[in-house]
């Protein structure tokens, strides 16, 4: 009896002592500042990564375009980047993968037009100056839309703006609309009311937002296996906690109650690999090279852009791509 709570207290002192010398890895993370990077701030509030093997710092940028940039710069290890931003970059052939969606939005990009101009339906448009973020889901949403229309890129004028600088450029009536995701629809509404419509176009489209990085060697996957385990318990908890996950959103983003109602009911969080996220980026792709958006015209296998080793070990379940 006496040996064998010996050689216990010996086994859980061996554990212990692993767990305390098991080595941790540092890791930057390139975070769009958007209601969708949810699941990483509630992460960092509830201290998800702490049982991983990354210690995490988080660098905020505005978009997934720069989320992107800095990954492919070497700046950062990770990435947040929408689903339009992986398929436009896949065409120049950089050197990245992503390894997993952790929210989807139906309505998280949006059309605004001028309450003056009194436009009812996208086909009035035409001829019009349209403001969108080129090379983003904006540009794509909005060539969608158009093409419910039976129009094209083609029969309106584009202008491209950051994402922070739409607004402005509509509200000095340098085009007659924009093509915003959130906060950005939020607040134009909210400053200018009765001055600007949007329309409804929920369930046109859908958007994801992925975690990506450079192409991974094992080191990297191990990293990026701890990122995802930290995702999954902050995902986890904003579906036990949902009140709580909007107050740690509203706090980091500095938002109001009445946007994070706005917004919340249209987010999906769940991480996941599957084969829709494939076919959404090959959409995307093709729609780039179709309307000639850059000299590339070579369609990528996109599934060279996926990485599934990470997603295979958290959840395999819930990873579900064809070769």
């Amino acid at each position: 009896m006496f040996t064998t709570i010996i050689i216990a207290v010996g086994i859980i002192f061996i554990n212990w002592k692993n767990f305390w010398s098991a080595e941790k890895y540092a890791v930057s993370i390139a975070v769009s500042k958007s209601p969708l990077s949810a699941p990483f701030y509630v992460a960092k509030s509830i201290h998800a990564f702490d049982n991983t093997c990354v210690n995490v710092e988080y660098v905020n940028v505005i978009g997934g375009q720069r989320a992107f940039a800095k990954v492919i710069n070497g700046d950062t290890d990770f990435g947040t980047s929408s689903d339009s931003v992986i398929a436009f970059q896949s065409l120049a052939k950089k050197s990245f993968v992503t390894h997993a969606m952790f929210v989807q939005s139906d309505n998280d990009v949006k059309l605004l037009t001028h309450s003056s101009d009194n436009i009812k339906s996208v086909s009035e448009l035409k001829g019009k100056k349209i403001g969108v973020t080129k090379s983003t889901a904006s540009e794509y949403f909005f060539s969608t839309l158009l093409a419910i229309e039976g129009l094209t890129i083609n029969d309106v004028e584009l202008y491209d703006y950051k994402p922070e600088q739409l607004i402005n450029g509509f509200i000095n009536n340098e085009v007659d609309a924009i093509v915003p995701w959130e906060p950005f629809a939020f607040n134009a509404k909210k400053a200018w009311n009765e001055r600007i419509k949007i329309h409804d176009t929920k369930n046109l489209n859908s958007l994801s937002f992925n975690l990506i990085s450079q192409r991974a060697d094992s080191l990297l996957v191990k990293k990026t296996t701890c990122v995802l385990q930290g995702l999954s318990t902050a995902i986890e908890y904003i579906a036990l906690h949902p009140e709580k996950s909007k107050k740690i959103v509203m706090n980091e983003l500095k938002l109001t109650p009445s946007f994070i109602d706005w917004v919340w009911p249209d987010y999906i969080f769940k991480l996941e690999l599957n084969q829709s996220l494939i076919l959404n980026i090959e959409s995307q792709a093709e729609w780039a090279i179709a309307i000639k958006m850059s000299e590339y015209n070579e369609m990528p296998n996109i599934n060279n852009f996926v990485d599934s080793r990470a997603m295979l070990q958290v959840n395999p379940g819930a990873v579900n791509i064809q070769p």
